[in-house]
């Protein structure tokens, strides 16, 4: 058959022989009816749309396990503590598949995660990539229920009613092992549909996949990534630092040219304190000339007036005196300088005089 043919659906048979370079084949139409088959070398195996690998009964192992109905999230926990006692070898090696659940009872499908994986990769190298991949024990699956052997390469293959496997050199031995006198002979294993719903071995690559040793190199990236960002962070408070410290001393530069621009003269040393200094003397001299101011104008007034308050602020004297005080004295205090005029609260006057500078 020309290899050029293109199928909807190829099956490929895997061999329990490592050194399998010829692999028997078989192309489906879209109905999964059977079209052809053959044999060929991974290179030149047919087109198709989908691939499925049927796995020798050799490599894959069932086992009928006690668990929980509602196993959850727990279901692997459970599978593995339920499989050690039963597969010997690397745990870290053990491949397990739950599959169909009865009652508390679980069938697992168990094969070599070396082996299996060892496969795919042979196939992926080829250009291949599988879909589904499977045990030879599925195809024997019947929805009557019936007891059900075939030949393989191997030998034959057997599928009890209630989901029990095997694999026996020869057919006479399986009633004998199975205590089931009645079974269906299946000539072309390989031409039968998969059921739906069955088991598919890949689906437990990544779930079940054996966690990683710890390797301290793993953390080379992130930690030189660390180090580069508080380098980065030192570096970028050093330059804010720098910038704080150069702004600093444009401040106190401009507070002495500041300073000797307003005190011109007056030897400097520490131009914040001194000008603090300077403001205070200021401000008594200037508190010092309003009270000289203020005794003035009472000379001036030179009346027995009884002001009710003083105040001498901004260059302005302000005194509240009574209303009589004012109408009775009003030549005096007009003498002392024209003051303005404005109402206080009732009864008072409050008069306002600019003092001389």
């Amino acid at each position: 058959m020309s290899t050029k043919t293109h199928f909807p659906l190829l099956r490929l048979v895997l061999s329990a022989q490592d050194e399998q370079s010829r692999f028997t084949w078989f192309g489906f139409d879209a109905v999964r009816k059977l079209l052809a088959q053959g044999e060929a070398p991974l290179t030149a195996l047919p087109a198709h749309d989908e691939l499925e690998v049927v796995l020798p009964a050799r490599r894959i192992s069932a086992h009928h396990l006690t668990l929980p109905a509602q196993a959850g999230k727990h279901l692997d926990a459970l599978i593995s503590h339920a499989l050690e006692d039963r597969v010997l070898g690397d745990k870290a090696d053990i491949l397990s598949i739950p599959g169909a659940q009865s009652g508390t009872q679980r069938q697992v499908w168990v094969c070599s995660r070396q082996w299996f994986e060892g496969q795919l990769a042979r196939l992926s190298a080829a250009g291949l990539r599988v879909d589904r991949a499977f045990p030879e024990y599925e195809l024997l699956a019947n929805p009557a229920g019936a007891n059900a052997n075939a030949p393989t390469p191997d030998g034959f293959v057997f599928r009890t009613s209630d989901g029990r496997t095997g694999l026996v050199g020869t057919e006479s031995l399986i009633p004998a092992l199975t205590g089931a006198p009645d079974w269906r002979l299946v000539a072309e294993l390989y031409h039968q549909p998969r059921p739906a719903g069955g088991v598919d071995m890949l689906a437990g690559r990544v779930s079940q996949h054996p966690s990683k040793a710890f390797d301290p190199r793993s953390l080379r990236r992130p930690g030189l990534l660390l180090v580069l960002i508080g380098a980065l962070l030192l570096f970028s408070q050093i330059v804010h630092w720098r910038q704080l410290e150069s702004r600093e001393l444009r401040l106190q530069h401009e507070i002495r040219q500041t300073f000797a621009t307003r005190f011109p003269g007056t030897p400097i040393v520490d131009p914040v304190l001194q000008w603090e200094s300077k403001r205070r003397e200021q401000s008594a001299r200037s508190n010092g000339d309003a009270l000289d101011a203020v005794l003035t104008i009472a000379t001036k007034i030179n009346a027995p007036i009884r002001p009710r308050s003083i105040e001498a602020r901004d260059g302005q004297l302000r005194m509240t005196l009574t209303d009589t005080e004012v109408a009775q004295f009003k030549a005096q205090l007009d003498n002392a300088g024209k003051p303005e005029s404005s109402p206080a609260e009732t009864g008072f006057t409050r008069l306002q005089y600019r003092l001389a500078r």
